[in-house]
């Protein structure tokens, strides 16, 4: 019993805590407001309280500044990459100017309502109470402003439309590549495997007595067909990892133009303005959005094929090494031992990277 009373006074505590922080930063946002109001009462029972309010108020402008930093998100409209540095400060120091405007007239309205002259504040709680609650929905606004999408215009579309395209065609013929590169690879497993099977079946040899003793089986490849070989695994191998560093690099363009199709689809509906020019700006925003999406969606398509097809091309080159190991004798095994070891030694490396 003890342990549920201690677990449920934990949210009262929070609470508590965080209403404690959201009045005295309330109150540090409105000192120039208190300020203010201390000069403009021409009260002498508050002009010593001047002084204690005028050093909060220089401070205000830098914590409100603060605190709107802190509401925008790091990849939002004024944090992103994209956004110049100039024009992101700019923007905070705009955003931390509204908030400290809006808080400071909600301060000396009520100050000034009150119409106290014997103290800086007549009742603290409820004045502060509603500054903390108008400060904390300025700075929703600003978060929720700031998540939202850039517009974006019809020349935007069609040029990631266009891209797309472009896009879609090398990854067509990235795909042709790696699946004509597959079938042979399949084709020379086949082919091993079956000359394999006719190596290990035993075959008959008549002795002295009319009975059938197997032979040995037949040497190792020549130094022809294991370079041949050799050569070849390379060549798979190097297009299996060309393919997948241009898949990766396409799942970061497609990234890139999801965003711009979410913004595509969601513009027309922000153009009110009426008559024949607008309704024709919306009529090619949804024909680029249109083509944007279908081009979106089949390249995504041609992506996922393509790295399945990787990995069964990987896979098929795996076994075409270990097929060169068992049929390619002496050089095949020292050849496997080497790759194999050059294999190792990069995984390493990229773990003491990845570590580092």
């Amino acid at each position: 019993m003890t342990g549920k009373r201690n677990g449920g006074g934990v949210p009262v505590l929070l609470t508590m805590l965080g209403l404690f922080c959201s009045l005295s930063l309330a109150m540090l946002l409105s000192a120039p407001a208190i300020a203010a109001r201390i000069a403009l009462s021409g009260a002498p029972a508050l002009a010593p309280h001047l002084q204690e309010w005028l050093w909060p108020a220089l401070g205000s402008p830098l914590l409100a500044l603060v605190l709107v930093r802190l509401a925008l998100a790091r990849n939002g409209r004024l944090r992103g990459r994209s956004t110049p540095p100039v024009k992101r400060w700019l923007g905070m120091l705009k955003r931390a100017s509204a908030l400290l405007g809006v808080v400071n007239i909600t301060t000396f309205v009520q100050l000034t309502r009150a119409g106290r002259t014997d103290y800086v504040i007549a009742d603290g709680m409820p004045v502060f109470v509603i500054t903390a609650l108008v400060g904390i929905a300025v700075l929703v606004a600003i978060a929720v402003w700031d998540r939202r999408s850039e517009p974006v215009t019809v020349e935007e579309v069609r040029a990631a439309a266009a891209e797309a395209d472009r896009t879609l065609r090398r990854i067509r013929a990235e795909n042709e590549r790696v699946r004509q590169q597959a079938e042979q690879v399949q084709a020379r497993l086949t082919k091993l495997r079956a000359q394999a099977r006719r190596t290990d079946r035993p075959k008959a040899q008549v002795n002295g007595k009319g009975r059938g003793q197997p032979v040995d089986r037949s040497p190792a490849r020549s130094d022809v067909d294991f370079h041949a070989l050799r050569t070849f695994h390379r060549e798979s191998y190097q297009c299996a990892d060309t393919a997948h560093v241009a898949y990766q690099s396409t799942q970061a363009s497609l990234h890139t133009m999801s965003s711009v199709v979410s913004r595509a689809r969601l513009a027309p509906q922000h153009w009110l303005s009426a008559g024949r020019a607008a309704k024709l700006a919306r009529a090619e925003m949804r024909a680029a959005a249109s083509h944007l999406t279908r081009s979106y969606g089949e390249l995504r398509a041609q992506v996922e094929q393509g790295l399945g097809m990787v990995r069964t091309l990987n896979a098929n080159t795996a076994d075409l090494k270990h097929e060169i190991r068992d049929s390619c004798g002496e050089p095949g095994r020292q050849w496997f031992e080497a790759l194999e070891q050059r294999i190792e030694e990069a995984r390493n490396e990229r773990r003491a990277s990845r570590i580092g």
